[in-house]
Parts: C-alpha cells; structure tokens; sequence
C-alpha cells in the first residue's frame, strides 16, 4: 500500500561534497545544447510527507532527458538526473527508480526500490538485462521534488530470458552488505493458468514462494505459499514501506452473473519494519459480495484481521442507488469486534447532489456511540478552479488496537491555474498507517525552439489542448491512485480520482487502464474504460469517466 513515483533525482554518489554536484548540475544547464523541440518543466512547493520544500527543473529532449532538484528534506539537498540511449543501450546516471518484480507476486506488482549510481539496460525479442552499480538509497519524493540519501554501496544485475513460448526464466542478483539472490521459474502451462516458482535469499534470510493464477470467463483463482524469515526484504531500504507476503495467500473471485460477485480471500502479510505503528505480521482473511439490481447496488464485506497486538473482526454492508439521474444517495454499516476494548457501531449515510456539469455537493451523516455528526463537501470543476472536498473510510490492517480499523478521513484536492501558464495544486492523501499528509506546489512548462535560421525563439507557454478524467468505482467513488496510460503516459488520479494530461494537437488517444499497477491493494476489474479519449481546447474539453469495479 504506496505510491508509485519516478524517482529521477539527485545525485551525489555516496558522501561526496554537495558543492561538486552542485557545480556539475550548473555545467550540466549551461552546456546543454539549446535544440528544437527542448522542453523544461518547473516545479515548486512544500509537503509535510517528509517535511520537504525546494524546486525542480525537469529537461526534455529527443536525445536526453533529466531532472536537477534543490531542496531542503532536514538538510540542504541537490538531486541529479540524466537519461540517455547510446549503441542500443539505455544509460542512466543518478537517482533512479529500479523495479523488483517477481512472477510469483500476484497480489501487488509495484515493488521497487531507489539506487545512486549508474545503469544499463538492454533489451530484445527474448530477453531483458539490466545492470547497475552504485548505492541503495532512502527517497524522498513529492511531486515537486525529488531526492535521496544514500545508504550503502550495491550492484545487481537482474536478467531474463524467454527460453520458450510457455516458459520464462529470470534471476534477480543484488550484492551488498547484506545479499540478494532470488532466481524465478515462470510456466504459462495454457491460456488460462500460469504457474511460478521463486526461491533464493533476500537480506540474507531464506525465501521461496510458488503460486498459481487461474482466470477462465467467471472465476479467478490466484494462490501463493511461501516462507520466509522475519527480516525477509528483497533489498534492505527503509523506503518504500512495503508489505512482503508469506505463508499460505488466496484470492478466489467468482462472477456467475454479470451483476452479482463475490471475492474470498485469506492473506499473510510481513511488515518490513517492526515498529510501534507496524507490526510484523498480520493475517486478513475477508469475504466480500457485491450486486446490483433494480437501480440499486448492493455490497457487504467481512474482515478477520490479526497482528502481535490482538485480532479484530470488522464487517460492512451498504446500499446505494442514484436518483433522477442527480442524486446519489447511500447508507453504510460497520461494525467492528477487537480482542481489546468494546465493539464498536457506525451507519454513514452520504448523499451527493449534481447540481451542474461543474459543481456538485455531498454529505456525510456519521452515527457512532450514541452521537452523530455531519460533515459537508463538495466539487468543483472548470477550466480555472478544480476544488474538491470529500470523506473517505478506509480499513487499515495494521491499526494498533484498540483503535478501530476503519477510518475515515478529509481529503481536499485543489488545481488553480494562474496567469503565466502556472498551474497550483494542493492535496491532501492517506498513507497506509492512516496518516494524513498535505502537500502543495506551482508547475509551469517553457518551451524552446529554433528557428530555420538558427535563431532562437522561446515559447512561454503550456500545451492547450487537455485530456480530463474521472476514476470512480461501481458505486460512483472516486478511487484515488489509480494507473492508466494516456497515449503512451502513465498517469495516476489523486483523491478526487481525478487525472488530466496535455497536448500540443487536438487528437483521439489510446486509454488504457493498467489494473495491476493501481496504488492501493485489491480487486480491480473494468467496467466502463473507453478505448479513446480526445484531446481538446480547455474551454471545450469533457470530463470522460471511467469506470473501475472494486472489491475487497
């Protein structure tokens, strides 16, 4: 449960002076060759996420790209990034994203981890290297600022090799202070099935998990059983917090009919740090059905969770249905049992008014232990102002007991586009321990061009034309952190389950949702995705809505 970020930021390779980089970053800006069609993004702000503040500059290229970051993250930081291709060989120097990927994970697929140094990657028809050499590092990252601090010197190299039609080899080898070897056997024995082995060691603790994933027309069965030690991690970083699974994990969706699903599954998850707020281990098992009928949609879940500090059963049921085509209306039970403390009780009634295509409005009725409250919200939508202010109840698995699991929290998302081609956003999210984190910042784009005679001319201006959306679920709320691909670009919504990207043509583009890249754990099938959007003039472009059904 985290976000997916590009980490193409700074560079210091181990405890060298920040001076030098500091000078290497000027050469870097002052000696790059201004050519046509070179595009540099500017970014700034703040985040209480890591207590951060600086600005970026991000440079575009039909050679190169990369990224210079100044900021502050406790202590003045200089982030350096630059990306090149040279002979069929993709180059990368600094902070780089690496992914760490194994075909046994069939639960989450976005692990990965951020390494100093320096990277090559090739590949073709049948197989796949990657090498690099330099540091592990902890990031930080906003969407204004990247960085990192480096922690010890590694090198990996990471293979794969499609020895047949059905079967697929890979070895994952890191060296470091402490070692990872993990090597992985991938048979897709038909269409249908796909079996998968993955054993080795992994911060030096022993590791092995098999899995199995069916999905024929109405049923999907994905499985894995591994084991591994406490201090099991595919490579020892303090960040991304990531929950490995262990032991026995199952995952059973069964879709008789089109309007009726249910979702059982039992899964063993291990906490990479042992602290006050993250227990090592916790178990959920859950049982989820969902339906819809006569305008109505119907769903009721079942949770039996479990950790070092005690287990609790959590349950929910609602109903929910849109009236007249403007009012959404719902009302929601939840019940919660912990092993400490007494059971607690909660009905949430929400109701959301369309007034317009810009603005709609939203309740939130909550009755819990005898008092109930009512908090309000709402959105707005237009070409100048995008303000969006809403609840969301989310369950935590790790929450410390007796503290309920299920909580609800006040996200605001906020775009204001300024004069100048500045755009400002302001967000509020959740991270996976229930924390809520706030962040802001201003962007602007320049553009600079040749013309036929070598002179130079600049062009202080945005792309006009923009793709809007909105990612809801089957219920019509909005799912934040969800991953699709807009002609090539991989995008993800924020609270409001809103994205947008932009153009320099008014044209039709490809959208694809990408389900098992979405940021936070679960079922996710499409209902609704169109195949093409359109790019438009800001005045006259459409919120598309896309459609995604959720399950627990």
């Amino acid at each position: 449960m985290r976000m997916v970020t590009r980490h193409d930021a700074p560079l210091d390779m181990g405890r060298r002076p920040t001076r030098f980089w500091m000078a290497s970053g000027f050469f870097v800006l002052v000696c790059a060759r201004p050519v046509a069609g070179q595009v540099f993004e500017l970014r700034g702000g703040s985040s209480s996420l890591f207590d951060a503040h600086g600005a970026s500059v991000e440079f575009h290229e039909h050679n190169y790209f990369g990224r210079v970051d100044i900021g502050s993250v406790n202590e003045p930081r200089l982030g350096l990034f630059l990306g090149f291709r040279y002979r069929g060989i993709n180059w990368g120097l600094g902070d780089q994203t690496i992914p760490f990927v194994l075909p046994t994970d069939l639960f989450d697929r976005s692990y990965y981890f951020v390494g100093r140094g320096l990277s090559a990657s090739r590949k073709d028809g049948r197989s796949n290297l990657l090498i690099f050499g330099g540091a592990t590092s902890t990031s930080f990252t906003t969407p204004f600022l990247n960085v990192a601090q480096p922690d010890q010197g590694a090198g990996l190299v990471f293979y794969e090799r499609q020895i047949s039609a059905s079967v697929r080899f890979s070895s994952y080898d890191l060296f470091s202070s402490r070692q990872t070897s993990i090597q992985s056997l991938e048979w897709k024995a038909r269409k249908d099935l796909r079996l998968a082995v993955s054993s080795g060691i992994g911060n030096n603790q022993a590791y092995w998990v098999s899995s199995l994933d069916f999905d024929r027309n109405w049923i999907l069965l994905q499985g894995s059983y591994g084991r591994a030690g406490d201090n099991f991690r595919r490579i020892r970083v303090d960040t991304p917090l990531v929950a490995e699974t262990s032991r026995e994990n199952i995952r059973l969706t069964l879709v008789p009919l089109e309007n009726l699903r249910f979702v059982m599954g039992r899964q063993n998850f291990l906490c990479p740090l042992a602290t006050q707020a993250c227990q090592t281990r916790a178990t959920v098992n859950s049982l989820g059905v969902s339906a819809s009928a006569g305008g109505f949609n119907f769903h009721g879940s079942f949770f039996d969770s479990s950790n070092q500090a005690g287990t609790s059963k959590a349950s929910s049921l609602g109903i929910r249905r849109r009236l007249n085509g403007r009012i959404d209306a719902g009302v929601e039970y939840l019940r919660v049992r912990p092993s400490v403390g007494g059971t607690t009780q909660t009905v949430v009634t929400t109701i959301r008014e369309i007034l317009t295509r810009r603005l709609s409005l939203s309740q939130v009725v909550t009755h819990s232990g005898g008092q109930t409250s009512v908090a309000y919200g709402g959105s707005f939508t237009s070409n100048t102002l995008t303000l969006g202010v809403d609840y969301q109840t989310i369950f935590l698995p790790f929450a410390q007991q007796p503290t309920s699991p299920f909580k609800q929290f006040l996200t605001v998302n906020l775009r204001l586009q300024l004069p100048w081609d500045t755009q400002f956003n302001g967000t509020s999210d959740v991270d996976p321990l229930g924390n809520v984190r706030y962040t802001g910042y201003a962007n602007t784009v320049l553009y600079r061009q040749h013309d036929g005679d070598g002179s130079s001319a600049r062009k202080l201006s945005v792309y006009t034309n923009i793709v809007r959306g909105r990612v809801v679920d089957q219920n019509g709320e909005p799912i934040f952190g969800a991953a699709l691909r807009v002609d090539g670009e991989l995008v993800f919504t924020n609270s409001q389950g809103m994205f947008f990207v932009r153009r320099k043509k008014p044209k039709e583009l490809r959208l694809e949702a990408l389900l098992d890249q979405f940021m936070f754990p679960g079922v996710y099938r499409p209902v609704l995705v169109p195949r093409t959007v359109r790019a438009a003039p800001e005045e006259t472009n459409e919120m598309n809505e896309v459609v995604i059904g959720r399950y627990p």
